[in-house]
């Protein structure tokens, strides 16, 4: 039995189990079908913290970065998680972030205060 007919076989219990074991976020859902769709959409993260080149060792690349306010932890298929606070995430990334209604961006002046600066 492929995994796609095993999930179509479960409950929406077991389907809200089974995305709680593999990190997906389905807060809010509960109809069978939308649970469905986002765990046959999950695509698990990719990490890309160092960018190497063939001809020169591995170095860290200085990434433009934005602050980000999440209202509660929050985790999205194909690129990442976020806690509940202040999250210092890639400029990309925010673009990505930034549609999710639990989401807005910080400001500076605002990080600044929260960690005492």
């Amino acid at each position: 039995m492929s995994l796609i007919e095993d999930l179509n076989s479960k409950t929406v219990f077991e389907l809200k189990s089974y995305a709680k074991k593999n990190g997906i976020d389905i807060y809010g859902v509960s109809k069978k079908v939308d649970i469905l769709e986002i765990i046959f959409n999950f695509v698990p993260k990719e990490t890309n913290e160092l960018v190497v080149e063939k001809s020169k060792p591995a170095e860290k690349v200085k990434k433009e970065t934005v602050a980000l306010f999440a209202v509660r932890n929050i985790h999205r298929g194909g690129f990442g998680s976020l806690t509940r606070g202040y999250n210092i995430v890639t400029k990309e990334a925010s673009e990505k972030w930034i549609g999710h209604e639990a989401v807005r961006i910080a400001s500076p002046q605002e990080v600044a205060t929260h960690y005492g600066k």
